[in-house]
């Protein structure tokens, strides 16, 4: 593709004689981590032109977005002159491996468009200042004009519009499911599930809810045996840190909200109890793309209890006290994820 395009903007190039510079441009530019810099874009489209860099007022301006889809990445390039007016636009989509090549593809197609829209934008400034410039006319007498005739003031010029802005992010929702292990919330290492969404409305910030739940080992108590059961739920945020064509990496905090059960097996009267619990705590979400829109989700979270009351059963006459939530505690979860646009 990128040899056919470069046949293609020589031609364009070698259609319209033109000075060492013609109008200069200027680019927006709005790409992923990894991806090459505006500045690359720019050395790399003039190359493509045979130019140099200007230092003239930019009169065609360009923006240009890159966005990744599937495995690959396609870029979006819309092309204006001063005023505002659309003169174009254009995708190009880009296969893996990274978004580092596409360059040489895009500085191409970049050059060609700038390449056609010159002779048109020089055909519009030929014709504006051939309907500015006025008739020849006689001179008035003398007596008419008189000494202290005015001038009129020369016609205003147009301010050049502003540049266009950036392509805003996209609405992103992920959905997953995923196995959890815990430390700390109940007496043995717990195990269990949870069910998480997490949403980004046009930034790099993330909100998310989750409900899981978790089970342990019994504990011994006397003649009989007492189990565990934890049911949560938790708000969390966190912020799109790193980001490319196939990972994120996404700090977040939040808090958890839970409920323990004992469950006591073995005893002839006993009483189970249900006890709050409320922690709060941060980790880090890395996600790595396994297909499109699907992904691996791994959360490794550190969490401190702020409300840890103790879970006791009743025998008879006798109370036991049988455990209470540590001050600290850790919790992984992996699972898949899949994210609507």
């Amino acid at each position: 593709m990128a040899s056919a395009v470069g046949l293609a903007v020589g031609l364009v190039v070698a259609s319209w004689p033109a000075p060492a510079n013609g109008a200069p441009f200027d680019l927006v530019w709005s790409a992923p981590a990894g991806c090459p810099s505006r500045e690359v874009i720019v050395a790399a489209t003039q190359a493509s032109l045979g130019e140099s860099p200007s230092e003239a007022s930019p009169e065609l301006f360009v923006q240009g977005a890159v966005r990744a889809v599937g495995g690959g990445f396609v870029v979006k390039l819309g092309l204006k002159d001063a005023s505002g007016r659309a003169l174009g636009e254009r995708e190009v989509r880009v296969g893996p491996p990274s978004c580092e090549a596409i360059e040489e593809p895009v500085s191409l197609v970049l050059a060609m468009m700038i390449a056609v829209a010159r002779p048109r934008l020089e055909e519009r400034g030929d014709s504006a200042e051939r309907a500015e410039t006025p008739p020849p006319s006689t001179p008035a007498p003398a007596s008419v004009r008189g000494p202290s005739s005015t001038p009129a003031p020369p016609p205003s010029t147009p301010a050049p519009a502003a540049r266009p802005s950036a392509e805003p992010l996209p609405h992103r929702l992920v959905v997953g499911a995923a196995g959890v292990g815990s430390l700390g919330v109940l007496p043995n290492v717990g195990r269990g599930f949870a069910i998480r969404a997490m949403y980004s409305p046009r930034s790099i910030v993330l909100v998310g809810l989750e409900a899981s739940f978790e089970a342990c080992g019994s504990v011994r108590v006397e003649s009989g045996e007492v189990g565990f059961q934890l049911f949560a739920a938790s708000a969390r945020v966190g912020v799109a840190a790193l980001r490319t064509a196939r990972f994120e990496l996404i700090p977040t905090a939040g808090v958890r909200a839970g409920a323990s059960r004992s469950i006591p097996t073995g005893f002839s009267v006993v009483k189970d109890e249900t006890r709050a619990s409320l922690l709060a705590g941060t980790g880090a979400l890395a996600r790595v793309e396994l297909a499109p829109h699907i992904f691996a989700e791994i959360l490794p979270e550190l969490e401190v209890a702020l409300i840890r009351d103790r879970l006791q059963i009743r025998h008879g006459a006798k109370l036991y006290s049988v455990h209470r939530a540590s001050l600290f505690g850790a919790r992984v979860s992996l699972g898949l994820g899949y994210e609507f646009h």
